[in-house]
């Protein structure tokens, strides 16, 4: 009776070292996994930055460009007007 027992305890050993082994591959698995995620969505955040500041530059212009456009717009209606009394009474 004492084989069989030890068969059994051997094989348990034997499967719990296995999975042990298993486990740190499957550890250090997840840790490459992770850091490796890590530096791709560092490297990505990087790259959505420059993307956001080209965008700014962009839209700084663009609003600059309408702003320098309403001033010239403001200034020709000013120079092709009449002129008026300068006061506020509706007669004008």
């Amino acid at each position: 009776m004492n084989r069989p027992n030890t068969a059994v305890l051997l094989a348990l050993a034997a499967t719990s070292l296995g999975l042990a082994a298993c486990s740190e591959e499957t550890q250090e698995s997840g840790k490459a996994f992770a850091e490796g995620a890590a530096a791709d969505t560092a490297a990505n955040a990087e790259v959505v930055g420059e993307k956001l500041e080209e965008a700014t530059v962009v839209a700084a212009d663009k609003v600059s460009k309408g702003a320098a456009d309403l001033r010239d717009d403001v200034a020709d209606k000013r120079e092709k007007s009449e002129p008026t009394d300068g006061e506020l009474d509706g007669t004008d």
